[in-house]
Parts: C-alpha cells; sequence; structure tokens
C-alpha cells in the first residue's frame, strides 16, 4: 500500500519523522508515513526545540545525546569559586575551566590561565595566582518547571502519541478519528487531549519496575476511548486521549514500548487487554512443574522476563482506568512529584560503558595536565567517575570487556540493580578520601584512562 502522511494525507515528500525527538533518546522509534516539511520539519521550531533545550542539564545527566550531533547538547549553570559566581554554559563532564575566560556575574572578578589574565589586563600587579584545585567549587543548575506544563510540552507529548499509536498499528494517511489530535499538534488549537497523573504510588511502582531515565509507553482501550501513557524520562507521567472512539481500522490497543538510555528496548503488543491476558495465561501453563508433598513448585531454568513485565503492565493499566482525578494544570501534589522524580534521576547514576567513556574523553584529552583532584569539590557524579577511572588504574586489569567492567563494579559499589547507585555525599567523600590517600593517584588515574579508552578499541 502507498505510503501516505498521517496528518494530511499527502503521498509526496513523505519522510521519517523522530516519533521522540532523536535529541532526547538513544532509543529511536519512527513513523516513516509523515510529509517532510509541514509535519516534521516544522514541528521543531513549533514546540520540540523548546522542550529540548529546556531538559537539557537531564539528556546531559542521562548521556543521551543527537545521533545528528558531535556534541551532547549546552546547559545553564551557576558556579560559585571562592565567594563568586559566574554564569557558565557546559556540555556534561568537560573541566569548567577548559582554558576560557570566565567572569563573575557581577562583573568584579575574572579568572583563566595566568598568562592569559596577564595579557587581558596589562599590568601583571592586577593579577593574583590562585589554585583552583584548592579553591571551593559548586555548581548549581536551574530546572525550568514550568515546561513540564506548558503548550509545546503537551503538543509535543500528543505527536509522540499519536505517531507511535498510528506506527504501532501501521496506519496510513489521514482519518477523521484522529481530528482533535492532529489539531491539536499541528496548530495548539481544539481540545488539549494531555492530562497528567497525579498518584504518587504509581510513579513508585514505576520506578521501580523500568530502569532509570527511560521513556515508557503504554496504549490502551478505556471507555471507547484510545489513551496513550507517556512517562518521560520517568519524571511525569501524561495521559493522552489520541481518539475518542476506537478506529476500526486499529487492531492493536494494548501496547507497551520501555525505550532505555543505553539504547535497548522492551516492546509488547497485543488487540487487546482480555488477549494479553490470555497469553500471559498460556505463558504460566508452559512453566514446567513439580510436586512435592502434594505441592506443586513452578520451576524454570530459563525465565522468561516477560513473566514479571505483563503483571506491572496490566496493574499499570487497570489503574490508569481506574484513576479520575487527572491534572490538566501545575498543582502542589504534582510539583512533589516532579521534585522527587527529578531527585531520584540527579541522585543516582547509572553506571555502563557509554558513561565512563564519555567522561574518560572529556577529562583525559590528548595533552592535559596530570589530574589534580580538588578536596573541597562538591560534584557527587564527576567523584564518582574519577572513583571508577582509579578502580580500573589500580586492578590487575589489561584490558576490559562488559562482563569485566561489571564485575569490578559489583565487588567495589556494591550494585544490585542495574548498576544504579545512589549517589550521596557520604559515599563520594569516602570515595574521594581513598583517592586522595594514594600519593600515586594521577598515575593510577591515568593508567585506568588510557585501558578504558582501549576498551573495544
Amino acid at each position: 500500500m502507498d505510503r501516505k502522511c498521517i496528518y494530511c494525507g499527502k503521498v509526496k515528500d513523505l519522510s521519517e519523522s523522530d516519533i521522540i525527538p532523536d535529541a532526547l533518546t538513544n532509543a529511536r522509534i519512527l513513523n516513516k508515513n509523515v510529509c517532510r516539511i509541514e509535519h516534521n520539519n516544522k514541528f521543531s521550531d513549533m514546540f520540540e526545540s523548546k522542550v529540548i533545550n529546556a531538559l537539557s542539564f537531564i539528556t546531559n545527566k542521562l548521556d543521551i545525546k543527537s545521533s545528528k550531533g558531535k556534541n551532547y547538547a549546552a546547559y545553564n549553570a551557576t558556579i560559585t569559586i571562592d565567594g563568586s559566581e559566574y554564569n557558565l554554559s557546559l556540555h556534561g563532564n568537560n573541566n569548567i575551566f577548559n582554558g576560557r575566560v570566565l567572569k563573575s556575574s557581577d562583573k568584579t572578578q575574572m579568572l583563566s590561565s595566568y598568562e592569559k589574565m596577564v595579557k587581558i589586563s596589562k599590568d601583571e600587579s592586577k593579577v593574583h595566582p590562585v589554585d583552583v584545585n584548592h579553591l571551593e567549587i559548586e555548581k548549581r543548575v536551574p530546572i525550568n518547571y514550568e515546561i513540564f506544563y506548558s503548550q509545546s510540552m503537551y503538543r509535543m507529548i500528543s505527536k509522540i502519541a499519536f505517531e507511535w499509536y498510528c506506527a504501532q498499528n501501521s496506519v496510513i494517511g489521514y482519518h477523521q478519528e484522529f481530528d482533535n489530535i492532529i489539531s491539536f499538534i499541528t496548530t495548539g488549537k481544539g481540545e488539549n487531549p494531555v492530562s497528567i497523573i497525579q498518584e504518587s504510588e504509581l510513579y513508585m511502582y514505576l520506578t521501580k519496575q523500568v530502569d532509570l531515565g527511560s521513556h515508557t509507553l503504554f496504549a490502551f482501550e478505556s471507555h471507547e476511548e484510545i489513551n496513550v501513557v507517556i512517562s518521560l524520562f520517568g519524571l511525569l507521567m501524561y495521559r493522552v486521549v489520541v481518539s475518542k472512539i476506537k478506529p476500526k481500522f486499529c487492531s492493536k490497543n494494548f501496547l507497551f514500548t520501555e525505550l532505555r538510555t543505553d539504547s535497548s528496548r522492551e516492546k509488547i503488543e497485543h488487540d487487546s487487554l482480555e488477549t494479553a491476558e490470555a497469553y500471559f495465561s498460556d505463558l504460566i501453563k508452559r512453566i514446567p512443574s513439580i510436586k512435592h508433598c502434594e505441592i506443586e513448585f513452578m520451576i524454570s531454568t530459563e525465565p522468561n522476563p516477560r513473566l514479571l513485565l505483563y503483571p506491572f503492565i496490566f496493574d499499570m493499566i487497570k489503574c490508569f482506568k481506574n484513576i479520575q482525578n487527572d491534572a490538566k494544570a501545575p498543582n502542589e501534589n504534582l510539583n512533589n512529584i516532579l521534585r522527587k522524580q527529578l531527585e531520584t534521576i540527579i541522585q543516582t547514576f547509572t553506571l555502563h560503558k557509554k558513561s565512563i567513556k564519555r567522561f574518560v574523553k572529556d577529562i583525559f584529552v590528548e595533552g592535559h595536565s596530570p589530574i589534580q583532584l580538588n578536596p573541597h569539590t562538591n560534584d557527587k557524579n564527576s567523584i564518582l567517575l574519577f572513583y571508577v577511572v582509579y578502580l580500573v588504574g589500580s586492578s590487575n586489569i589489561n584490558k576490559l570487556n562488559d562482563n569485566i567492567f561489571q564485575n569490578l563494579l559489583r565487588e567495589h559499589l556494591s550494585l544490585y540493580k542495574s548498576e544504579e547507585l545512589v549517589v550521596t555525599n557520604e559515599i563520594t567523600s569516602q570515595f574521594k578520601k581513598k583517592i586522595l590517600e594514594n600519593d600515586n593517584y594521577p598515575d593510577i588515574l591515568e593508567k585506568g584512562a588510557h585501558i578504558i579508552k582501549q576498551w573495544n578499541n
């Protein structure tokens, strides 16, 4: 069947639309039935770019980068150095000095290399040398809470829900069943199909079941409506009414997708909740069992991860169907949920190959000076990553692979779930102390960085 745009029905100049903007995910999903200019490229200027820019700190934190660019998105931060504030634009782990000239917010201080400052001031007496490794440095990143409740976010979430549902059902061309959501996405007018789940227990349940920073999408039929619930990074759950009546041409109305930050994904699709439950029941029946003392025990030599995933999805969708108190605008309850979910992402660090290799590439650049850790730094994530490099350098490992790396982390960091670690002041103080107690730590860091750079090279 010929391809046609799902927004307008055009058959010419179609493109592959990133259902979730490429800059917001490492696990791309596409809809091939979107016209290139009007209903793909223009959406970026209309609403997507505003959301992408506002969430740049989150994507940096989760090691998410657009496949179309070389650098991670820049985010704004306020750095306090020796009592003076500096407003900077940062790209992840790069050294905040990095050869640049820092100007304090009140315009009274400048900070850079001694040679550069002498050249700028033209008077060496006005330049005072300082050792940045003994300055107390604090970094603060402002979070734009308003973006989560903005028209741009609602339009982007609607676009994700609509294009994903259509892609899962192989929808081709324009259909009037989607009139309202199409109008809202393309013009911002009409009835807003988006509301926000505000049951805090559901957020706690979701956080325990999916990977840190994942996007999760659920589609289901509720009172003849087709609903899609989207959890963006695990921060807020948005419910989208894709259609107020069940489209007769869409057979798959029980859908689940998890898109993880490591590019992996999980996908489940069925016609309905009833067929999904029947499939799950059949899975259970296929598990070998033995009888002992009249008690039957289920055993399985190769556990199927979907045995745990299906009950979770069933629970979530049944809760979504029963909830009647969605919010359309921010309130104290939603703000509390958002703050707690943000705190979980900020304080929890997922250690994997991509994050550690990115850190080493940013910090251990060619020709760099020996690393001297600042004993006053409060950058918990950087301390953790330096400690991982230190562990690699101080081990007997000469070559890394995924298995060796994960065993090293489990041995020294006591990681249990998906290599996630809650980064607290107490634990990072211990890591920093262990590194600084070794007078030879700069050489050990260099050795660790070299091994990590060669990982799979």
